[in-house]
């Protein structure tokens, strides 16, 4: 799907949809009607009553399962999102625990590392890679873990969760980005189309009835619906259904007021 639609609004991009599906739908077959060769009769009526329900049924179950997919994808990234947080938090909870003055300055690190995922990387997870800025800011902290020297018992105890937990984060990290890209491949999208516009083409076999223009105006707003849905969710963080930073942000205020 196109990255502009993310612009719009959510409410926006559903009546977009089922605007576009509606007038699709509903003018197209009689325009082709107007053909001398396409002229419906009883015989091509009964034909469209046969083809009209699989297909309609089809079309349903492709974008529902899709649907489920995205939405699955959407839940996946945003435990990703939780899970890094968490991460983070606990390692900053273990250097102060470790009580050096190495270990704190990490801890003021981890402040800067979390800022700029929030204000530097966040925004280019909309085009699916990370921020070199934040990506130094991490190496310079893997090397200060790494550089920890524990003398107590203590810290010693605490140094193996340490390097456990930083490696923990660099994952989370790099699962965080690679999904940021992740969506419904095109091919999908060919056939959820190419299902509609078999479904039209069925319409076109109808003779024009009151029950025919209330089924022709009723259908095409479900499926509008569905997959402008489907088309909100396909992108975890792009558009006004974006998964955000909040959970980076909760920790960050409250690695600031931590000093215990």
């Amino acid at each position: 799907m196109p990255s502009f639609i993310y612009r719009f609004s959510n409410l926006a991009i559903m009546v977009f949809f089922i605007i576009l599906i509606t007038t699709v739908m509903n003018y197209l077959p009689k325009l082709l009607q107007l053909l001398p060769f396409m002229d419906p009769s009883d015989e091509s009526t009964k034909l469209g009553q046969s083809l009209f329900s699989p297909i309609a049924s089809s079309a349903g179950l492709l974008i529902g399962f899709l649907l489920n997919q995205a939405q699955t994808n959407f839940r996946e990234v945003e435990m990703i999102v939780s899970s890094e947080a968490g991460r983070i938090n606990n390692l900053d909870r273990l250097l102060l625990r470790f009580g050096s003055e190495q270990a704190l300055g990490i801890r003021l690190k981890i402040r800067a590392y979390i800022e700029s995922i929030i204000q530097d990387e966040w925004p280019d997870l909309r085009e699916g890679r990370g921020s070199s800025k934040t990506h130094m800011i991490w190496r310079s902290i893997s090397q200060d873990v790494f550089q920890l020297d524990p003398q107590t018992p203590k810290q010693l105890a605490l140094y193996s969760d340490i390097i456990k937990k930083s490696e923990e984060i660099s994952e989370s990290r790099e699962m965080r980005i690679d999904r940021s890209e992740k969506h419904l491949p095109a091919l999908f999208w060919v056939v959820i189309f190419l299902c509609l516009g078999t479904l039209m083409g069925v319409n076109t076999l109808f003779l024009p009835s009151d029950h025919f223009v209330f089924g022709l105006t009723i259908l095409p707003i479900a499926f509008g619906g569905l997959i402008s849905l489907l088309v909100i969710t396909d992108r975890p963080f792009r558009g006004q259904n974006a998964i955000t930073s909040s959970a980076l942000g909760k920790v960050l205020a409250s690695i600031k007021t931590r000093n215990i």
